[in-house]
């Protein structure tokens, strides 16, 4: 008789849930989960405050073989994403095999080379298969900042925050701007008497595309992107110059760019996007079309937009504060801010790092593969421990335990121990190189679709353009498609019924549509932008200048190599391109009456909008 395997996971949070279903499907049945909550859902039981909102959309948050309902909003609230989990858990029929109120003290391989684990609640003993998937939202962690023990007014982690009630009429310091502390410190600003908050570098997003309801992280991501060299200057509407120009042209720059001109200065881009974490947010309503706003799919959620309500007066914003005494508050330029209360969004301790693991080894992400595998631990695996810069810590937990679940069931091999073991340190000097500033706090985080290509890659499902030539749609869906979760369900194992169907359906949703339609020509454009140059220069110098054709295409062969590997080469011919760019942004809305009936229709109403180009300020700045 075979042996049945068993597998233990730790935690009930999203990706433990996932893990469990991927163990499932790949054969394995005898599954126990230990959580250390009294329910399951993990952060988004525990840690969300009453008016939170999801800042990835659903088609991203979702596991790709289990939708979410088509009634959620874009963007859930934390109960919806209860239910959705409750839900995935019932279909699956685990309900029993979820054991509430176990913390997981410790994991050890026995002799046998099962694995057994020590919790409050006894031993759970012989485990073939061990999966911690307990979430790098642990133990909140309160800044080590010197005198805070003396401050004599109200500390409060953001996790303890529920409603910004509390915070009227007082004076409060919000510390960080991840994206709890872009909601909460928000919300504080608008009963507070001053809202201060401390940053020392922002980049924002935001969540719906102005003057739409299309969740922005459908348009955020191109395929197309890999033949673009101007692929990151599009992601970030042209700011992330700011980090790659020498000054003075940054400084220029920075008074040039309709945005980042209104930065405090403290809060300037230090790095960008694809290798830094940048934070969602809800864009300022706009008053020219009543109640329409950028947050149309939760109209009950007001404004988080940081950058406008530092520009109105509603948020002081501030660098990094150094000390604290009884009453006041002092910052690295030398100010100080007399305040009565402090919430710190200063992130959390992973509760695996403080569990024994096997080899006495202490968790650390720059020492696994793929964040999941230690080449000296076989079958034991590490699921939700990445994030992306922008886009889904589900969807990368669920690339995850697609991976976990092969492995475990033998459908998929890993390297032998020692090659993978330099695999290992190869990847992470690699990644210590593009993200140096990220190393000893956010090395976990990664660029969204590239770090998704390469776990579907691994997993055998990553999209091939030979099977979307079928129709127009499809092909629309490979080159500019998001990558959803469902992106990875269209072939190899895991594979969905009529994937590609739904996933051409939903990308023509956001691109079949005024203003994204427009997108896809200007991400055209972009891709041959430089080629289009160089073959314009050879053109001139052969045709124009009468220059043999041998000094005519090496002179273009320079331009088109300079172009490619030398940033200031390429933003002072890109230059144009920004102009374009950022003169769309500034005034991004209609002035003909045809666009003007157009995006009329295009918000809901019968009657053309009588509309006015506000101040950039006011539509985009969390662009």
């Amino acid at each position: 008789m075979t042996e049945t395997k068993r597998a233990v996971i730790v935690g009930a949070g999203s990706a433990g849930l996932v893990s469990a279903k991927e163990l499932l499907d790949a054969g394995i049945s005898d599954i126990t989960i230990l959580e250390r909550e009294e329910d399951l859902g993990g952060v988004w039981r525990s840690y969300c405050w009453s008016s939170a909102t999801l800042t990835s959309s659903k088609w991203m948050t979702e596991f790709g073989s289990y939708p979410m309902p088509d009634e959620y909003a874009d963007f859930l609230k934390p109960e919806e994403m209860m239910d959705y989990l409750r839900s995935l858990v019932k279909t699956m029929g685990i309900e029993d095999r979820i054991h509430c109120g176990v913390e997981v003290q410790g994991i050890s391989r026995n002799n046998e080379g099962k694995y057994d684990i020590t919790t409050n609640k006894g031993t759970y003993n012989g485990y073939d298969f061990a999966v911690v998937a307990s979430g790098l939202l642990g133990e909140p962690e309160l800044p080590d900042v010197p005198g805070i023990e003396t401050f004599g007014g109200f500390v409060m982690h953001g996790n303890d925050y529920k409603q910004p009630d509390e915070f009227r009429d007082k004076r409060v310091l919000s510390i960080a701007l991840g994206e709890s502390g872009i909601g909460i410190s928000a919300e504080i600003s608008s009963v507070a008497a001053k809202t201060i908050v401390s940053s020392t570098t922002f980049n924002p997003a935001p969540r719906v595309q102005p003057y739409t309801t299309l969740p922005f992280d459908q348009m955020q991501f191109w395929p197309v992107g890999r033949l673009m060299k101007d692929y990151q200057e599009l992601l970030t509407f042209e700011m992330s110059w700011i980090t790659r120009l020498p000054e003075p042209f940054r400084s220029m720059y920075v008074r040039f760019h309709p945005w980042l001109r209104h930065y405090p200065k403290e809060w300037l881009p230090k790095a960008f996007i694809p290798y830094y974490w940048v934070g969602k947010v809800w864009p300022k309503p706009n008053s020219n079309f009543g109640e329409v706003s950028g947050n149309l799919t939760r109209p009950e959620n007001s404004t988080d937009d940081i950058l406008y309500l530092v520009y109105s007066g509603q948020i002081t914003g501030k660098g990094r504060v150094v000390r604290f005494d009884e009453t006041s508050a002092y910052f690295e330029d030398g100010s100080q801010e007399e305040i009565d209360a402090v919430v710190a969004n200063t992130g959390y301790k992973p509760t695996v790092l403080s569990m024994k693991l096997p080899n006495n080894w202490q968790y650390r992400h720059q020492e696994l593969y793929k964040g999941c595998f230690h080449p000296q631990m076989p079958n034991l695996a590490f699921v939700g421990f990445v994030r992306p810069t922008v886009g889904s810590i589900p969807a990368m937990a669920e690339m995850q335990a697609r991976l976990m679940a092969g492995v475990f069931s033998g459908q998929l091999q890993l390297p032998e121990p020692e090659k993978l073991q330099k695999i290992i340190e190869k990847e992470s000097r690699e990644h210590a190189r593009k993200c140096p500033h990220m190393q000893k706090r956010l090395p976990h985080i990664y660029f969204f679709d590239q770090w998704m290509e390469e776990m579907a890659q691994l997993i055998g499902c990553q999209p091939k353009l030979w099977y979307h030539l079928g129709s127009c749609q499809r092909l629309q869906a490979y080159f500019f498609g998001a990558p959803q979760p469902l992106r990875f369900r269209l072939r190899g194992p895991g594979a969905v019924e009529d994937g590609y169907e739904r996933y051409a359906y939903r990308v023509d949703k956001i691109f079949g549509k005024l203003p994204a339609a427009n997108a896809r020509y200007y991400l055209i454009w972009a891709v041959l932008h430089p080629h289009l140059l160089t073959l314009g220069l050879g053109t001139v110098l052969y045709w124009g200048l009468d220059l043999s054709a041998a000094v005519s295409i090496g002179v273009a062969a320079l331009f088109w190599t300079l172009y490619m590997s030398v940033d200031l080469f390429r933003f002072v011919f890109s230059f144009p391109l920004t102009l374009v760019l950022i003169s769309v942004l500034e005034d991004i809305g209609p002035t003909s009456k045809v666009e003007q009936k157009t995006l009329s229709f295009l918000m809901g109403g019968g009657k053309p909008v009588n509309y006015q180009s506000p101040q950039v300020f006011e539509t985009n700045a969390s662009s």
